[in-house]
């Protein structure tokens, strides 16, 4: 191919020296008009076949614009078309390959998208643009977000599921092609209030919460320090906790409210809630421990202060 092109290249110079000179006979009514349209004709043939071989050359990583008789190149590098990671490997060191033949397989983590599958009574509620949470199967402690960017026409093969494709958003750090996901897609936007799901406890069929109610007691917590208060919060086993994670046996007698809720929708480790009661303005929600808390009130006789 290098060769042709070669050639080609001082034919095409050639013909366009021949054309130029009949197209002159041709002006000064001394040539044939047919020798003339011969010529243009060989010229334009050559330059197609001029333009072909230089995509062809092009295409297999050879510069045709530096390609000389001095400089014949009988090795080619094959340029990936995508930066990514070799997966898998066809073919040996001095194997003949052509057009058709797989040399190797490349993944592109970065252009990792969804594939999700829908049935038919919910395809109502889907379109483009929506946001999806998801998080690995296997790993759930890492969520990742996606935008829906096409929704298939056509139900999958032997089933009455429809396809929802996904464009992967941010960080695409431990996610590989292939990997089971759990996603929920965001129908519309809505603030509610929601806490911690580890928040709520339950108690013969009622769900609550338990915020501080000794606000004087707490600020001494905090006069006297992270350590000191390490120091005085001991359970019954002599375990210490920080006051932070507000646990019910407290030495120095923080107490606790037990405020009734009516638990919601529960999405990623959060749970939506409706009070039940009228809680103070700023009151701190007890966000661990909250089991245990209500263990003791329990064993106390619903007790406030511990």
């Amino acid at each position: 191919m290098q060769e042709e092109y070669i050639t080609v290249l001082s034919k095409v110079d050639l013909a366009q020296l021949e054309f130029n000179r009949q197209n002159e006979l041709q002006q000064g009514n001394a040539g044939a008009l047919k020798n003339l349209q011969i010529t243009e004709t060989e010229l334009k043939i050559l330059k197609s076949r001029k333009a072909s071989l230089k995509k062809q050359l092009e295409l297999i990583g050879i510069n045709p614009l530096t390609l000389t008789n001095e400089n014949i190149q009988s090795i080619v590098k094959i340029t990936s078309p995508i930066s990514g990671v070799i997966s898998n490997v066809m073919v040996n060191i001095g194997s003949y390959v052509d057009g058709n033949n797989t040399i190797a397989e490349i993944v592109d983590n970065s252009q990792l998208h969804l594939d999700l599958y829908v049935y038919e009574k919910d395809l109502a509620k889907l379109k483009e643009g929506q946001t999806i949470h998801f998080t690995l199967t296997n790993n759930p402690g890492k969520e990742y977000d996606a935008d829906v960017y096409a929704i298939s026409n056509t139900f999958e093969q032997n089933t009455k599921a429809i396809a929802i494709h996904a464009k992967v958003k941010g960080n695409k750090q431990g996610l590989i092609d292939g990997m089971s996901i759990t996603a929920l897609v965001s129908l519309e936007n809505a603030t509610l209030d929601a806490v911690p799901t580890d928040a709520i406890v339950s108690h013969e069929g009622q769900d609550y919460i338990f915020i501080v109610t000794d606000a004087h007691t707490e600020e001494e917590h905090h006069d006297h320090g992270a350590e000191e208060t390490a120091e005085h919060n001991h359970d019954e086993h002599g375990h210490s906790h920080t006051e932070k994670e507000a646990e019910p046996n407290n030495e120095k007698g923080t107490s606790f409210e037990k405020i009734p809720v009516r638990k919601g929708t529960t999405d990623i480790g959060y749970s939506e809630i409706t009070l039940l009661k009228e809680i103070p303005k700023n009151s701190k929600i007890v966000t661990k421990g909250a089991f245990f808390i209500l263990a003791k009130m329990s064993n106390k006789g619903e007790g406030h202060q511990h």
